[in-house]
């Protein structure tokens, strides 16, 4: 096989466009040569930052936008799981409470039901009155409506007012 020689090339049509192209990337490469040295002639100024300097105004006010987006964010999600999580340690308190009122039973002779969650407290079922997870005391029925054996339990939930949607019922575990 032979290769072609330069004047095998400048005759054949398919190396036409790369010639062309070639020709176009030596001018290109041209102009920035000459734009360099124009620009080392003009000796302008070069802004270089010493290592002492600091940031501006604009760098930081942009810094603290993107971090408040974010954290924005992250707290937007979090609250979210914050009710989630109140609304669990509530329906877990109405769970203990009816453990503490069996053990009540147990303890006391001949009695049904404690009068309210204030007894479970003097005999020392539990160590203080049990809130639901806003901090707000249960509605205590017993013997309940509900379960006729047991305790009824209310929390009004977030609102703190009977008979809204948020409100939980011990009798409506599936919740």
């Amino acid at each position: 096989m032979t290769l072609p020689t330069s004047q095998n090339l400048s005759v054949q049509p398919s190396y036409v466009p790369l010639r062309r192209a070639a020709r176009a990337m030596t001018a290109l490469w041209r102009k920035v040569g000459r734009r360099l040295r124009r620009r080392e002639r003009s000796h302008e100024p070069v802004v270089v930052r010493s290592p002492e300097s600091g940031y501006t105004l604009t760098e930081i006010m942009i810094s603290l936008a993107i971090v408040s987006l974010m954290l924005g964010g992250a707290a937007i999600a979090a609250f979210g799981q914050f009710e989630k999580a109140r609304k669990k340690e509530t329906i877990n308190m109405m769970r203990k409470i009816k453990d503490g009122v069996l053990q009540w039973r147990m303890d006391a002779t001949g009695e049904q039901c404690p009068s309210g969650l204030a007894d479970l407290v003097t005999t020392k079922v539990f160590t203080k009155e049990p809130k639901d997870g806003w901090g707000k005391p249960f509605v205590f029925k017993c013997p309940g409506e509900h379960d006729t054996d047991g305790v009824d339990l209310i929390s009004f939930g977030k609102d703190g007012k009977e008979g809204t949607a948020d409100d939980l019922k011990s009798w409506e575990d599936d919740k």
